[in-house]
């Protein structure tokens, strides 16, 4: 049997989570496959506005709505990453799913401060990344739930919805999650 790979889902934390990094998060996986998985926390925003960030980039950003930069996970915080909406025509864009990419070009950034060519966008720094077989591992032992994603859940609940939301779309109350598996 070929091995699923997960990019296009949404990890979540249970709500046992013990490591501060991840508690109550939900993750966009944007690559998953032998060599390991990358993703996206969607719903950790920052103290930093998207027009603060492209004006520190010497980007005029008079258009851009009031979002979050999002904090994407404890890698590489300084790096930025644009999830979007449509396909991968902006440089160094990867499509992830039907009409979800992922880029780290900053022409993506000149788009969204004209309020040109992109319906949907998340912008983050930092993200989260496991080796080798590390992700499946982390599934095997409960460490993670998976959850298929939605344009709703990576682009326009608000950020503190994101979490239930995920919860509720494997319909799972999370009341009913034990901290002690295998315990009657």
């Amino acid at each position: 049997m070929p091995k699923q790979y997960l990019a296009h889902r949404c990890l979540i934390a249970p709500p046992h989570m013990d490591d501060a990094s991840f508690t109550n998060t939900v993750i966009y996986l944007a690559r998953h496959d032998k060599d390991g998985a990358q993703g996206i926390i969607l719903n950790r925003p920052s103290d930093v506005q998207i027009k603060e960030l492209l004006n520190d980039l010497d980007i005029d950003a008079d258009h851009v709505l009031p979002h979050a930069v999002l904090h994407g996970g404890p890698i590489r915080p300084e790096a930025g990453f644009v999830l979007h909406t449509g396909q991968p025509t902006w440089y160094s864009s990867i499509a992830v799913g039907e009409n979800v990419c992922i880029t780290t070009s900053k022409d993506i950034l000149d788009a969204i401060a004209h309020n040109e060519g992109v319906d949907n966008y998340q912008v983050a720094l930092g993200y989260a990344s496991w080796t080798k077989n590390q992700l499946e591992q982390e599934i095997s032992r409960g460490d993670w739930l998976v959850c298929d994603a939605d344009m709703d859940l990576i682009f326009n609940l608000p950020y503190d919805a994101r979490w239930n939301a995920a919860y509720e779309k494997i319909g799972i109350n999370r009341g009913w999650l034990s901290h002690e598996i295998g315990h009657a």
